[in-house]
């Protein structure tokens, strides 16, 4: 009878994997929290402006993603006192059902992959890591650093797997989002990359209000 149940869970799990993973899905749906959360377009020196039509969400292909979220901010950097400059980054936040690696999608564009070691985020007093990785191809090179949380919980991309079988299986909603920082760089300016994007961070999580930071953050 044991032997019976724990087959019947097994082949139960393999068919929710299978419905999951290889048939056709309908756009994905999930709570809107996203819209509702207060992410500020300027604090302190950083300003910001709307970037939601340069990232592709349209097609079967994308059914994955229900909402996103997409901001240029940039900063001043005085290089002399005659002279200033601006340095800035892309964040992004995708709320989806499951989550795509960038390196697998960055890899298959021809950028080459560089790891770089984990990022430690203070986010008003939350601290937390991020994997980092510079991506690198002719005329452009970026510093990605990104991280997932769902239902206010940091989640590793294997985690995040083991939630989207388990919510479908039990028919349960969640809120997932990715975070990603896309930050311009050279193989030489990647710790400057690091810094900016660790200054963002610290900057604006005081911004946004702690109930709606956990959804970004983690608690």
């Amino acid at each position: 009878m044991k032997n019976s149940k724990a087959i019947t869970a097994i082949v139960l799990i393999c068919l929710t994997m299978f419905a999951c993973f290889a048939l056709p899905k309908p756009k994905y749906t999930s709570p809107d929290v996203l819209s509702k959360l207060n992410i500020p377009e300027s604090f302190g020196a950083w300003r910001s402006r709307d970037a939601s039509s340069q990232v592709e969400t349209g097609g079967d292909v994308y059914n994955f993603v229900s909402r996103v979220f997409a901001r240029e901010y940039a900063r001043p950097t005085y290089v002399s006192l005659l002279d200033k400059g601006y340095e800035g980054l892309l964040f992004l936040i995708l709320d989806a059902g499951n989550f795509h690696n960038p390196k697998i999608c960055y890899g298959s564009s021809g950028y080459k992959m560089t790891d770089l070691p984990d990022i430690e985020f203070d986010a008003n007093g939350h601290k937390f890591k991020a994997a980092a990785v510079y991506f690198d191809k002719p005329g452009k090179s970026v510093v990605i650093t990104y991280w997932i949380v769902i239902n206010k919980n940091k989640a590793s991309w294997a985690q995040q797997k083991t939630i989207e079988i388990w919510s479908s299986l039990l028919g349960k909603q969640k809120v997932g989002f990715m975070c990603r920082l896309d930050i311009p760089a050279t193989a030489d300016t990647t710790d400057k990359a690091v810094k900016l994007a660790k200054d963002f961070i610290t900057a604006i999580a005081p911004s946004i209000p702690q109930e709606q930071s956990e959804y970004l953050f983690g608690k």
